[in-house]
């Protein structure tokens, strides 16, 4: 089975009244079903990013007839993942509309891609996955803290999609600066993936450490039939074809695989009395869970915390040297 652990009702999510969320990637997969998930329960705004105005009106299209109710509350947030001014330009939209935030799910990603880079010169997967939510992040996390400070109650979340994947990373190293400013095409691609799904998980554990006002979680969706993988599919027409009935029959429904990501942003928190709700099972900050809410220790690389560190560093200079 590719999805354990207790279940989790996303109809009995609590009240969000007033709560501003932010989703990556939510024109569609985990990203869109996330957002159909927390929609009905009445937060004042959910910022749906996709990369143009054209997908997200295809997906309001789609949210409007499931949540007719609710639609009302979705805004598009322009954000192209594979762009820093991208990045700093969705940042600065927001932040001119609003004065808090209280949940960050960094959802989009892609995976198995070929060789390529970013518009800044990174390799794409780890520009895409990693480096462009971490400057997301930087620049919205004096708002996120603010709204942890706004009151005694408060509950601030940052929801990190990362992947089991992430134990394809390279195993001599976990992570190699030296490379990711290249295409990286001497790598297998799945290496390059798990590399990127690597920062995810550490960067989320970094994020828990320094800011502990934060709520901050790595979320594995599970196996889930979403366009993730076309990339691959479409490169390794031989071996996809051996693969696809497999996977079609082990793979979940992205409502289904949206459910560990959605549980997030609304468990009890561990430590945290009278936070969150709607699962029996509590969410601790920093932690790595695989569907439903079940906690996994992750690789030996998703341990270090001195790689974590190291990762954060690496990836702040880089920001400087670029001028973000």
């Amino acid at each position: 089975m590719v999805f354990r652990g207790p279940p989790f009702d996303p109809k009995k999510i609590p009240d969000l009244a007033g709560k501003v969320i932010i989703i990556t990637g939510a024109n569609g997969g985990l990203g869109y079903e996330s957002l159909l998930h927390l929609a009905p329960h009445h937060p004042a705004k959910i910022y749906l990013c996709a990369r143009s105005q054209a997908k997200y009106d295809a997906a309001m299209k789609g949210i409007t007839a499931a949540i007719p109710n609710a639609a009302s509350a979705v805004k598009y947030l322009e954000l192209d993942l594979t762009s820093l001014a991208s990045v700093k330009s969705a940042a600065q939209a927001f932040l001119s509309e609003n004065s808090r935030l209280d949940i960050l799910m960094n959802n989009a990603g892609i995976m198995a891609t070929p060789a390529g880079l970013t518009k800044d010169g990174y390799e794409i997967q780890f520009g895409t996955n990693h480096m462009g939510h971490f400057l997301l992040t930087k620049l919205l996390l004096p708002t996120l803290q603010a709204t942890a400070a706004s009151s005694p109650d408060a509950d601030v979340r940052i929801i990190n999609l990362t992947s089991d994947g992430h134990s394809f990373a390279p195993r001599n190293a976990g992570f190699l600066p030296d490379t990711v400013k290249t295409d990286m095409q001497d790598y297998n691609t799945l290496t390059r993936y798990g590399q990127s799904k690597l920062a995810n998980l550490l960067f989320t554990r970094e994020l828990a450490k320094r800011y502990p006002d934060i709520t901050s979680v790595a979320i594995h969706p599970g196996v889930v039939g979403t366009n993730l993988a076309n990339s691959f599919t479409d490169s390794h027409r031989w071996l996809s074809y051996l693969m696809v009935p497999l996977i079609k029959v082990a793979t979940g429904k992205p409502s289904v695989g949206a459910l560990n990501q959605t549980w997030a942003c609304v468990a009890p928190v561990t430590g945290r009395k009278g936070v969150g709700g709607g699962s029996e099972r509590e969410v601790k900050s920093g932690g790595y869970y695989v569907p439903v809410a079940k906690p996994d220790a992750g690789s030996k690389w998703a341990n270090d915390a001195e790689l974590a560190k190291k990762l954060w560093e690496w990836s702040e200079e880089e920001l400087e040297r670029l001028g973000y």
